[in-house]
């Protein structure tokens, strides 16, 4: 600064100290007075927006394609996806029925209930959607099933099944059976080793009768997608609704379905253990934090009353800051959100300062009034300058288009400023409050002066600036050959926590072309303009299939429905007759009668292994028989009745309802499934599904790109995932010239040097290109949350070279040590404890938050060495200094 601004300025901290820290007591009443409203105006009205997709300016044109999306078919927004997975289809089936019933009479927690490929309209007619020559063999099989099934509808018991598996093991010319009895031996030896050991499971006739196509998605793999009702008012809108699903999922997965498991994901529970993770991780960072930062402050100012007073300003300045944040803003987002932590490693570094400045004054013998003044007018000019070029370093992210980030920018910028005021005010009324004292010396005992072996150590980044500044030069050109290796992460599903159900389950999706959530979305103007669209995405080597309404009206229908036709005349009326299973039929006579056959059959055959495990089975079922008590062997037999035929009578009314299909037109297509399909606007949707794995980033990029050349305005997940980077990586470039060219410009004005202001911006420089390199050793690459290291560090680091050359001068013009002064301390420390803050982050689950937090405790662990060891060997202050 010049003398006169340099005059003024120690003029107003004069005055300040005059008229308004002289009444400390008043002072803190007036803030503690001013926190409590400010607390409580914040507790009732600071929300908490989870919706990553908002954290991207709304105007961009791939965020008015995904609105139009929404707009046209707001089904699926909001939702939670739940997979449920049992070992049979009948057993998935059952989950999926009475999770959908109990969700569907749950109004207050649930608006809405879609269960894909269910319905009395794929009940009838889901045969149709099979492919000509599956539906021949799935014929050809049911077929020769239809004497197995008429025999087995006179006496569904354990003894007409028996008699009959016995009948086709002896292979009389009487038996008209023709079924496939290798997979039927092996399921009964199964079930009855089940029932023996105390876990008894139904067995699957679908799989059974039908196995080529009894496994996959719609079988034993099922999805479920539920709109919660959610309560914007409240910090986890979703809160409520999870726990309905997860009450309705314990009242359902018991018994016969205990084995059935289901998993929750969709974009409804990813946000809502997202915002558990992190108010979690940020909550623990947050003390973790407090406590290193005042145990590094302990150790710098050797004071408890000095921590006390360090804490309760920073306290303060925190609840302020947060009361602007809700006046100006309304609400903290997934990156602002960990305000907390950055606000105390940007705060305490005004109070180190300013604490062991006022501490050295004590020390040299000042009184308390008067080292007060000189702390306020020696660092108000250096704080005063670091709060404008750390404002500027953070509110370079408001003119992009990364709002998320703008938003934390302006909440953080206009912090800085709220924390000076604090160490203004606060901060020296409690060291009136509570004022510390230099140590008593003995007398006689004289002040020590430190040797010339310990100045020289003081001074050994200046007496050593040749060779510091050769291996700057050195390891700065390595950094920048490695940075070349740079990765960009654009998946924000990377960034949270990898153990939560959700995050386990979205990538297990992922990893199916048949359940992957990760599809892109087209829209069409008209059928025509939706199929030659949908013939062009089904061309790309990317795409495995493509869905749309034409998809949903079956192909050969004819020929199909013919088969079917044919199959009914074959099976008759006795599956729409076919009987639960019935009393009285569990006998221990049927079990002697079925061993026996297959010991007949063994005689034969000795080497069928299939054969040798049911005969051990059933000889382990006959001696546990025998050796139980009457009502002990009976409840044996009636549970392995039950688990061998509970679930076939149901499969059999299934079949017997998909016999009555139906030719199906645009016009008998259900009007919720049309409406998924065709908005009331006319826009056609089609559904692209991926080919590879999209777990990895390399397929997913390959997938959006090779779409976008047929359709330039495709959207869903992958193009916001993508574009949304891509913005990322425009605000980051421009935030990075914004911070680069503001600072330099303001320092210019401010300091009126350029030696000196390259000397503050070398430093930042250096540790920017180090911060890089470091991302790709660590392998940790730049994503959503952590890019915005870079620019925050000229808003967290320059007030480091500010301090530093500040001293440099003094010591160019009067000689001193460099590492021994206040300001050099207050530089260390100050970066200690903000770096310490961010580490906390680093330390939490969510991955994008530690990340952040491992990239800003480099970036400010590296800034720190650069100011006190580059910046000095840079420097014009070598002279005096080493002699």
């Amino acid at each position: 600064m010049s003398r006169s601004s340099d005059r003024l300025l120690r003029y107003a901290m004069q005055w300040w100290e005059a008229n308004f820290i002289r009444h400390p007591w008043l002072v803190i009443l007036l803030f503690v007075v001013g926190c409590g409203y400010t607390l409580q105006y914040t507790m009732n009205n600071l929300k908490v927006n989870t919706n990553t997709a908002d954290v991207i300016s709304l105007d961009l044109p791939f965020q008015r394609h995904r609105l139009a999306l929404e707009k046209a078919f707001p089904q699926d927004i909001g939702t939670a996806l739940l997979l449920v997975e049992g070992k049979t289809p009948e057993a998935t089936a059952a989950a999926v029925r009475q999770i959908a019933e109990q969700a569907r009479r749950d109004t207050a927690h649930f608006s809405a209930v879609y269960v894909p490929d269910a319905g009395p309209f794929f009940t009838r007619n889901g045969l149709l959607y099979l492919g000509l020559d599956d539906l021949e063999k799935l014929t050809g099989q049911l077929a020769n099933a239809q004497p197995f099934i008429g025999r087995l509808s006179e006496d569904n018991t354990l003894r007409g099944l028996s008699g009959i598996v016995g009948e086709a093991l002896d292979e009389t010319e009487q038996s008209d059976l023709s079924i496939a009895l290798d997979p039927l031996l092996a399921k009964l030896a199964e079930s009855v080793d089940a029932t023996l050991d105390g876990h008894p499971h139904r067995l699957s006739w679908r799989q059974l009768m039908a196995p080529e196509a009894s496994s996959g998605l719609g079988f034993t793999k099922r999805l479920i997608l539920v709109k919660p009702v959610l309560h914007y008012e409240e910090v986890m809108p979703a809160e409520e609704s999870i726990g309905a699903i997860d009450a309705i999922l314990a009242n359902t997965l018991r018994g016969e379905l205990a084995e059935v498991s289901v998993r929750k994901t969709g974009e409804v529970v990813l946000e809502h253990e997202e915002m558990q993770t992190i108010s979690t991780g940020v909550s623990i960072a947050s003390v973790a934090s407090l406590a290193l930062v005042c145990l590094t402050l302990w150790v710098a100012y050797r004071s408890v009353k000095l921590v006390f007073a360090t804490f309760v300003s920073l306290t303060m300045g925190l609840i302020f800051s947060l009361g602007f944040a809700t006046v100006a803003i309304g609400q903290l987002n997934l990156i602002s959100v960990g305000f907390a932590v950055l606000f105390i490693g940007m705060g305490d570094a005004y109070s180190s300062h300013f604490c062991l400045r006022y501490r050295e004054l004590i020390l040299e013998g000042h009184d308390q009034r008067s080292a007060l003044q000189e702390t306020l007018t020696s660092t108000g000019s250096a704080l005063i300058l670091s709060a404008i070029t750390g404002a500027i370093g953070l509110f370079a992210f408001i003119p992009t288009s990364f709002k998320g980030v703008a938003e934390l920018g302006i909440i953080a910028g206009t912090s800085m400023f709220i924390a000076l005021f604090t160490t203004f005010t606060v901060l020296p009324a409690l060291m009136k409050i509570m004022p510390i004292h230099p140590p008593k010396r003995r007398p006689g005992k004289p002040q020590r002066t430190p040797p010339p072996r310990e100045r020289n150590y003081s001074n050994w980044p200046l007496r050593y600036a040749g060779t510091v500044r050769v291996a700057t030069v050195v390891l700065a050109l390595a950094a920048a050959v490695v940075s070349l290796g740079v990765q960009v992460d654009f998946n924000p599903v990377n960034l949270r926590d990898p153990n939560t159900e959700s995050v386990q389950t979205f990538k297990y999706l992922l990893q199916s072309e048949d359940t992957s959530p990760m599809t892109l979305a087209s829209l069409a103007h008209s059928a025509e303009e939706a199929s030659q669209l949908e013939e062009r995405f089904r061309q790309l080597p990317t795409v495995d299939r493509v869905i749309s309404l034409q998809d949903l009206i079956p192909e050969d229908q004819a020929q199909k429905l013919a088969l079917i036709s044919d199959l009914s005349l074959m099976m008759g009326a006795q599956l729409d007759t076919f009987p639960e299973p019935a009393a009285g039929g569990a006998t221990l006579e049927a079990v002697d009668r079925l061993h026996a056959a297959v010991r007949r059959a063994l005689d034969r055959e000795s080497q069928m292994a299939v054969l040798t495990k049911l005969d051990t089975s059933l000889s382990r079922l006959e001696e546990r028989l025998r050796s139980a008590s009457p009502d002990a062997a009976q409840g044996l037999l009636n549970t392995l009745q039950d688990s061998l035929l509970a679930w076939l009578p149901g499969v059999i009314h299934e079949l017997g309802a998909s016999l009555a299909a139906e030719p199906v037109t645009r016009a008998t297509l259900p009007a919720d499934l049309v409406e998924r399909w065709v908005s009331p606007e006319g826009l056609y949707r089609l559904q692209v599904y991926p080919r590879q794995d999209l777990n990895e980033l390399k397929n997913l990029r390959a997938f959006i790109l090779d779409a976008q050349r047929v359709d330039p305005d495709v959207t869903d997940l992958p193009v916001t995932y993508l574009e949304s980077m891509n913005e990322v990586i425009k605000a980051f470039q421009q935030a990075f010239s914004i911070a680069f060219l503001a600072t330099t410009v303001v320092l210019l004005l401010i300091l009126r040097n350029i030696k000196d202001t390259l000397l503050v911006l070398l430093p930042l420089l250096l540790a920017s290109l180090f911060t890089a390199a470091s991302t790709v050793i660590l392998r940790v690459p730049f994503n959503f949350a952590n890019i915005i290291a870079l620019p925050l560090l000229f808003g967290l680091g320059v007030d480091s070279g500010i301090h530093m050359a500040h001293r440099l001068r003094e010591i160019e013009k009067h000689g001193g040590n460099l590492l021994d002064t206040s300001e050099a301390q207050g530089v260390f420390y100050g970066a200690l404890t903000t770096v310490f803050s961010f580490f906390s982050l680093a330390l939490t689950s969510h991955r994008g938050t530690a990340s952040m937090g491992l990239l800003l405790s480099i970036g400010l662990l590296l800034t720190l060495v650069c100011a006190l060891v580059v910046l000095p060997a840079f420097s014009q202050a070598r002279t005096r200094a080493v002699r």
